[in-house]
């Protein structure tokens, strides 16, 4: 339209004025009409969210003259406070045309003309005249499509030049209205999908879906198209209206207008410090050790802290249990087996002031520690010998190598730093595959790795379906999240954690440290994926060396099937000349001899049918020319030999269940939109949860040759003194097996749906001491196992207990039921019947066809349980049924039930009846009377000797079940007789006291 100058109260009274009732229908009708001359008509929001909107539009003028500011109102409450409606942070009064110069309002009436280019509009409104407000519109829109040609085509606004000439503001605008609908679930300690929408850039950054605004794009801005199609907010959320959409879609068709910049770093952190200040996600602080009263009961610092609790509440410690429950206590913690009969004398003999101290040290300085601690270990893995998913369950030969690493680390007492280091990224700590030959330190290192390797994986070759794979995936984030850092990563893997600061970025982007080795597009199964045991030096060495051999044996089996063919022709022409053949006319015995030639497996259809038609009696098999000829089996012989000589010098490398990054660029992280793999959201870097580093960390990443070095970069993190939670996590756990409970009742939870921790000082005091004393795990078992709190009687005082009833404080120590693998290793060592023989390939287990799983009663299968195939669709029932987990993922924290199939396990079971059997007839070997054999069955059940009343109790067993065996013959027997019926009589008893609770519950 042409330039021009207008009086405004002129022009108002030019246009008709028409009383009506307005209608949304009508106002959307106007805004329709109002775009077809270029320009887009929004809504203006009060400031407080009252009332609805007023449609508006924006006319910026030339340089020497002020913005005008448009707008009609329809069902709007008038407030009487200008304050509530603002327009770039200025007040503006509702119900009038408002002017802005130089971004501050004016009066419009103390303007005499406003001179525009574009179209004008001008509507002096009130709460009674909205009608004429509306008709004056209608009736400037009308003029304006009817002059056309008014306006050169040249002079003419696109509609994207007309919507960016809007001055549309973020702050002003939009920010009312997310800030209304929108940043209750995307802002502030909620962000759902990862999406933030407090901020331009946010927007721009965007969530796990990808960028959520696209300035001039509305139709690919992910936000707005969420709002329109009703899926943001959610049902039962209030809605913006028509009017507030429309102003949003304005805003990214004009280009996203103002705002807090453009730039990923400026968009503000998805983690605030609020979230950092989260007990367990700040690093633990060194506390004093507290004074208390009674120090004489203090033996480690360990003790100070609890005390002081203890003394605030008017507590004390239990007295100290006495030395044989001591000495149970520890060899069932710290071995997991009973105490022997030696080790008890030992014990108790030694008067020294610190024969504690030296029975701790010898304890951890066994073998058996490694074994007893590993178990612990593989839980947390989610270790088991086979792939899982129903009946296939396929084995993993060389599973077993990473249960024997743990053990030896744990016996080698291998720092809890490097312990992890090596699990996570072994094969990145060395540069084997360039090493002249692998040395027994890289070989550790790679099947160390077998950490990674635990989760169950149906895939094998021919089978790759993307939701196995990623759920192998899942479930390896969910060992590392509950394992070691004690948080149910797991959550945010479809949405932002609902209670931890944990974004679904945050847990892709942790994922996108282990996708070098696991990633989808390149997928390996599970028997084919690993790391073979040899450096590429080795490698290439063994290949020479093998093909050097098939070359040799090429050679002789050539030599053998020359000599075979050369006695199978001399045989065959005999056949052929003999009766009956020899009848055959010449052409025919040709013939006949030729097939005859040929090694039977070797024959064509047509050799085979003449064969069988000539002489299907004819044998002209290896075995028919050794039996025939002496030269042929001596020479034949003798290269068979050779062949397998030459055979045996092959050598075979060992494909171990290593986890090795694949060779190549490391694939593009994304966020999965819900968790789903089909559908890939935004680009993720690699990095850590934010909530757990400070603000703006980054991680060091150093690629290697032939590996990313992410791993190694998260183990290093994961390390590092400061860290949160690595060392809380861990203290912890072994605090929760030492005494019953953890100081963290949850102890794969430190977050917020977590429990509290009951001494956090405590806690922090070990997580310090720990990572001072260079990570050492006996170190740390020692120290607690020193103190007086470990070694206070479990008695129970009714007193204390009426004052902490769930001896939260610790004033004694918790008596605990032996976990199902001790039980079994417990009816074994005390039956004498268990095999010390530590590592190698697992004990097989035998299905029933009861449904059961038992053991094979010899010495293969009669190992320490830790020893036992771990196969997931075959569950030993004994330990099924003494709460040892089925591992469908891992198991960080076991449950510990009570039910009477354990008692009909132990009463009818196969291992406790065969246990019961093998202790009796001990019993008899080992001592010559009833009343030694009592005693000697307490020193190897309860290491301890028998009450007066308990070895009464059983020699009375005894005599009556002979009695009731022999029946009035009883008092007429010799004492040879009756010995042999009390022999019998001792296999009952066995069985009466494996069940009772002294042998299975520590006190």
């Amino acid at each position: 339209m042409r330039h021009e100058r207008v009086t405004l109260l002129d022009r108002y009274v030019r246009i008709p004025t028409v009383s009506r009732t307005v209608t949304p229908a009508m106002v959307e009708a106007v805004r329709a009409l109002w775009r077809e001359v270029g320009l887009e008509l929004t809504p203006l929001l009060p400031a407080d969210g009252a009332g609805t909107p007023a449609l508006y539009g924006v006319l910026p003028g030339p340089p020497d003259a002020p913005t005008l500011l448009l707008y009609g109102h329809y069902d709007v409450q008038p407030t009487g406070d200008p304050a509530l409606w603002r327009w770039h942070d200025v007040p503006c009064a509702p119900f009038e045309p408002t002017y802005f110069r130089e971004g501050r309002p004016v009066d419009p009436w103390s303007l005499d003309e406003v001179a525009l280019d574009g179209v004008l509009m001008v509507a002096r409104g009130g709460a009674d005249n909205k009608g004429q407000h509306l008709a004056a519109l209608l009736g400037l829109l009308d003029a304006a499509r009817a002059q056309p040609s008014e306006v050169p085509a040249a002079a003419q606004p696109s509609q994207e030049a007309a919507a960016a000439a809007l001055t549309l503001d973020f702050e002003s605008h939009i920010v009312p209205i997310l800030r209304a609908h929108c940043v209750g679930c995307h802002g502030g300690e909620r962000s759902e999908a990862g999406l933030d929408l407090r901020s331009k850039a946010s927007l721009l950054q965007g969530g796990d879906s990808g960028p959520a605004l696209e300035p001039g794009k509305p139709e690919a801005s992910r936000f707005l198209v969420r709002i329109e199609q009703g899926e943001m907010p959610p049902e039962g959320e209030p809605a913006p209206t028509a009017e507030q959409v429309a102003l949003l879609r304005a805003w990214v068709a004009a280009g996203a207008p103002g705002g807090d910049g453009s730039s990923d770093l400026d968009a503000p952190p998805r983690v605030s410090e609020a979230d950092r200040s989260f007990w367990s996600f700040r690093p633990p602080q060194r506390p004093a050790v507290p004074a208390v009263r009674d120090s004489a009961r203090v033996r480690t610092p360990i003790d100070a802290f609890l005390l002081a609790r203890l003394e605030a509440a008017g507590l004390t410690f239990n007295p100290d249990a006495p030395k044989p429950v001591l000495l149970r206590r520890l060899t069932f913690d710290l071995w997991g087996l009973p105490p022997t009969h030696e080790q008890l004398a030992e014990f108790l003999a030694d008067e020294r002031p610190d024969a504690y101290e030296r029975l701790v040290d010898r304890l951890l300085a066994d073998p058996a520690y490694g074994e007893r601690w590993a178990r612990h270990w593989l839980d947390v893995a989610g270790y088991a010998d086979s792939d899982g998913y129903l009946a296939a369950d396929r084995l993993r030969p060389e599973a077993w190598r990473y249960r024997d690493w743990v053990v030896r680390a744990l016996n080698a007492d291998m720092p809890y730093d490097q312990f992890l280091l090596h699990q996570l990224a072994g094969d990145e700590l060395f540069d084997w595959r360039r090493a002249p030959e692998l040395t027994e330190e890289m070989a550790d290192a790679l099947v160390a790795t077998g950490f990674l390797r635990c989760a169950s994986d149906p895939t094998y070759p021919g089978y790759t379906e993307p939701n196995e794979i990623h759920q192998v995936i899942s479930d390896t984030m969910q060992i590392l999240g509950t394992g070691l850092l004690g948080l149910t990563l797991q959550c945010a893997r479809c949405h932002a954690h609902k209670y931890d600061p944990i974004s679904q970025r945050d847990y892709f982007a942790l994922n996108a440290l282990l996708l070098p080795a696991l990633d989808p597009a390149r997928w390996l199964p599970s028997e084919t994926r690993g790391a073979l045991l040899a450096s590429e030096a080795q490698q290439a060495r063994v290949q020479e060396h093998n093909r050097l051999v098939d070359e040799r044996v090429a050679v002789l089996r050539a030599a053998l099937a020359e000599l075979s063919g050369t006695f199978r022709q001399r045989l065959a022409e005999e056949i052929a000349a003999a009766p009956p053949p020899g009848a055959l006319a010449a052409e025919e015995r040709t013939q006949l001899a030729s097939a005859l030639a040929v090694a039977p497996e070797q024959r064509n259809e047509e050799q085979k049918a003449l064969v069988n038609r000539l002489a299907p009696m004819a044998d002209t098999s290896d075995a028919a020319l050794e039996q025939r000829y002496v030269a042929y089996a001596d020479e034949a012989r003798k290269l068979r030999a050779a062949i397998d000589a030459e055979t045996a010098l092959r050598k075979t490398l060992v494909l171990s269940r290593a986890l090795v990054d694949l060779e190549g660029e490391p694939p593009v992280a994304h966020v999965l939109v819900r968790g789903d793999h089909r559908r890939p959201g935004a680009p993720v870097e690699p990095g850590v949860p934010e909530a757990l580093a400070p603000p703006g960390f980054q991680l060091s990443i150093e690629p290697g040759y032939k590996t990313s070095g992410r791993r190694l970069a998260l183990a290093r993190w994961l390390v590092r003194p400061d860290h949160p939670l690595t060392a809380r996590v861990h203290v912890n756990r072994v605090w929760a097996k030492h005494f019953g409970r953890g100081l963290v009742a949850t102890v794969a939870n430190f977050g917020r749906s977590g429990a509290s921790p009951t001494h956090p000082e405590l806690l922090d005091w070990l997580a310090c001491e720990f990572v001072e004393q260079g990570w050492s795990q006996k170190a740390l078992h020692r120290l607690l196992v020193l103190s007086t709190a470990y070694r206070q009687s479990s008695a129970h005082d009714a007193a204390k207990a009426a004052v902490d009833p769930e001896n939260v404080l610790l004033w004694a120590w918790r008596p605990q039921r032996v976990e199902g693998e001790v039980v079994r290793d417990s009816l074994l060592a005390v039956s004498g019947k268990l095999n010390r023989q530590m590592g190698g390939p697992p004990s097989p287990v035998l299905p029933q066809p009861d449904g059961s799983v038992i053991t094979a009663d010899d010495p293969a299968s009669n190992r320490r349980s830790l020893y036992l195939i771990v196969r997931r669709s075959q569950h030993l029932t004994l330990l099924d049924l003494f709460d040892t987990p089925m591992m469908e993922v891992n198991c960080p924290q076991r449950n510990e039930s009570i039910v009477p199939l354990q008692a009909l396990a132990m009463w009818h079971g196969p291992a406790a009846e065969q246990a019961a059997a093998a202790l009796a007839k001990r019993l008899v070997q080992e001592a010559s009377d009833q009343p030694s054999r009592v005693q000697r069955a307490w020193h190897l059940l309860f290491a301890r000797e028998p009450t007066a009343r308990e070895a009464s109790s059983v020699l009375a067993f005894l005599q009556e079940h002979a009695r009731l065996a022999c029946g009035p013959a009883y008092d007429a027997l010799s004492d040879a007789e009756r010995d042999a019926l009390y022999t019998a009589a001792w296999r009952d008893a066995a069985l009466v006291l494996l069940n009772t609770s002294e042998f299975l519950y520590v006190h």
